[in-house]
């Protein structure tokens, strides 16, 4: 959605990668909302091509700290190893 901001971004160990449909449905539950978008682009990270996953939603999403601590338990659940960063507004 046009109206959606990027709340978090994340990386993946190497050979790990999460399609779009599971992605959305962790990021979804993490926020308890189904408006939701997600996105992975890819970026020179030290020098080697690398992808870099975008979670996005609402500018008006609330309780911040708790959707993180769901978001990072949801990934450790889903056995990705994750370096999850928070995009300040």
């Amino acid at each position: 959605m046009d109206n959606h901001v990027e709340w978090f971004q994340f990386t993946l160990s190497n050979g790990q990668t999460i399609g779009p449909t599971p992605l959305r449905l962790i990021w979804m539950e993490a926020c308890g909302t189904t408006n939701v978008t997600v996105q992975r682009a890819h970026r020179y990270l030290l020098g080697k091509r690398t992808a870099v996953y975008s979670l996005r939603a609402s500018p008006r999403l609330g309780n911040i700290p708790v959707i993180e601590a769901r978001l990072r338990s949801l990934l450790l659940t889903a056995r990705l190893d994750s370096v999850l960063t928070f995009v300040s507004h």
